[in-house]
């Protein structure tokens, strides 16, 4: 049995709120990972790591109130797209979870390491990544295209970040190739920092397809 048009608005209602806890949780993940980067606290990057499960578990409960909302009210149209579009940008948030994660495992792993720049580098593209969310999520809320788009537009200047990190560590290798694994966790986790800022660019493409229906390929 459907419920009613006011019922459904009100249940959408609750599920834009558990995204929206969902996207500051990350935001905040990401921030601490930032942060534990920056001063080499290892204690703030294990906290980050044992959080995860709390984002995995807020993803769940947001796919779980999206389905029964889909299985209950039988929606079509813009409100299908809507609720499909919730379902997967709470996927893309658990995702960028995941990078916050390995981003903390790099502090941890290589808090006693002599990597100035790099470490510099890598704190820029998670404090951008923060800011992306931030624009991504305030854009799927307010279902507004071009904010969308303007955030997806920031992309590139992680894109940007990542190349020049990967060019510099490999070049340092030409005279320090002792510290090969270490360069290489780095050069691992600025690509996570990297593909962080692509699930940013599928969660505004989303925005777009819930206004409009059309799927959109940002950043091409």
């Amino acid at each position: 049995m459907q419920m009613s048009r006011s019922h459904y608005e009100l249940e959408l209602g609750n599920i834009q709120r558990e995204i929206l806890a969902l996207a500051s949780r990350v935001e905040e993940d990401l921030s601490k990972a930032v942060q534990a980067l920056r001063e080499r606290d290892a204690e703030l990057a294990a906290q980050v790591k044992a959080d995860d499960d709390v984002v995995n578990a807020m993803q769940l409960r947001v796919q779980d109130m999206a389905s029964v909302l889909i299985a209950t009210q039988a929606p079509v149209a813009r409100d299908m797209r809507e609720l499909v579009s919730v379902i997967r940008m709470a996927d893309n948030l658990e995702r960028i979870g995941d990078y916050a994660v390995h981003l903390a495992k790099t502090v941890i792993k290589l808090k006693d390491s002599a990597w100035p720049r790099q470490f510099e580098i890598l704190g820029e593209m998670g404090s951008q990544g923060c800011r992306m969310i931030r624009a991504m999520i305030d854009a799927f809320i307010r279902r507004d295209v071009q904010a969308a788009r303007d955030c997806a537009a920031m992309d590139a200047k992680v894109d940007e970040m990542h190349h020049a990190l990967v060019s510099m560590t490999l070049e340092s290798l030409k005279s320090s190739p002792a510290a090969a694994e270490e360069a290489l966790k780095i050069i691992k986790t600025s690509g996570f920092l990297e593909r962080l800022g692509d699930h940013v660019t599928n969660g505004c493409e989303l925005v777009v397809y819930a206004v409009t229906g059309a799927h959109a390929e940002l950043n091409e």
